[in-house]
Parts: structure tokens; sequence; C-alpha cells
């Protein structure tokens, strides 16, 4: 099975000197589903953005789908998809009431 996601010793040290990463690496199989869990400051927001292109690298390679986001950046980005850490929704109840509730 392919790789959908390679990251190979993945850096991040941003303006001042804060390291954000220190060279991580990772594979995530194509249909195997992963999360990055960790306290504040672990990395895991400069890792996804590194990942979508947001944040530049200190160095290392990420790979989606044998994409290389520094060579074919265009293709990589279009592989990717997105989930908002919190979804908002109103739902019509009975009698027209409408209920506000968050997914989180």
């Amino acid at each position: 099975m392919n790789n959908a996601l390679e990251i190979k010793d993945l850096v991040k040290v941003y303006t001042g000197g804060t390291k954000a990463l220190n060279g991580i690496s990772l594979n995530v199989k194509e249909g195997d589903f992963y999360a990055l869990l960790g306290p504040n400051g672990a990395g895991k927001s400069s890792t996804i953005g590194i990942i979508g292109t947001l944040v530049t690298k200190t160095s290392g390679s990420v790979k989606i789908f044998d994409k290389d986001i520094d060579i074919n950046i265009a293709e990589a980005k279009s592989m990717l998809g997105r989930t908002p850490g919190r979804i908002e929704a109103i739902r019509p109840m009975k009698d027209g009431v409408i209920a506000d509730f968050d997914i989180a």
C-alpha cells in the first residue's frame, strides 16, 4: 500500500531560535487514520501548517501521495482535505424552535 503522507527529518526553527520540530519522521499509509496529540508547544500546528504549505519548513521533506511539496506544490495540495477543529451548526427542532450546538 502507498504512503498517503511521508514526512522525513522535518525541522522547523522560528525567528528568534524557537525550535518547534526537531527532525520528526512519519509515514501514513493510504487508508490509515492518524491524529497528532500533544501538549501546547509540541509542534502539532507547525507540522500541519507545513503539510498544508502555510508554514515554511527549515529542512526535511514532505510528500503527499508521493508528490513533494517543494516540487509539486499544486498537485500535493490538491490531495489535501481539511476539517476544522470546531464545527458549529444550527438545527431546526420541532415547533420551529432553533437549537444551537457545537461539535468539538
